[in-house]
C-alpha cells in the first residue's frame, strides 16, 4: 500500500478548543480515506506547522490497525463511469418493470 495523495479540506481555527481543524483525505490504492483531524496551536501559528501537525494526525489515524474506524469511499469502476455517461448522454433512465416509482 502506498499513499498516492493527501488532500486537505478547508483548514479552520476553533477558538473554543484552541485548535485548527480539517478533514484530511488520504488517497491510497484507488481508495479515499477521510479523517477529521485537529492540531492544537495558537491562532498565530505558522501555516506550515499547522499543516504538518494535521498531516501527522491523519497519518497516525491511517496507520492504526483499526480499519473499522476509517471513513472510506471507494473510487468508481470504469464500467460504472461508462454506464453513468451513457445514461447522462441519453437523457433517460429506464427502471426495470415492477420497480417502485417516486412521484415528483
Amino acid at each position: 500500500m502506498q499513499i498516492e495523495k493527501i488532500q486537505f479540506d478547508q483548514v479552520r481555527y476553533n477558538p473554543e478548543t484552541g485548535a485548527f481543524e480539517a478533514l484530511v483525505k488520504i488517497h491510497e490504492d484507488g481508495i479515499t480515506y477521510s479523517y477529521p483531524t485537529q492540531a492544537t496551536a495558537p491562532l498565530t501559528a505558522e501555516y506550515d506547522v499547522v499543516v504538518r501537525r494535521l498531516h501527522d494526525a491523519a497519518a497516525r489515524a491511517h496507520s492504526d490497525n483499526l480499519p473499522a474506524m476509517r471513513s472510506r469511499r471507494a473510487t468508481t469502476s470504469a464500467e460504472y463511469q461508462t454506464r453513468v455517461a451513457q445514461i447522462l448522454a441519453s437523457g433517460t433512465l429506464s427502471l426495470p418493470s415492477g420497480s417502485p416509482r417516486i412521484a415528483a
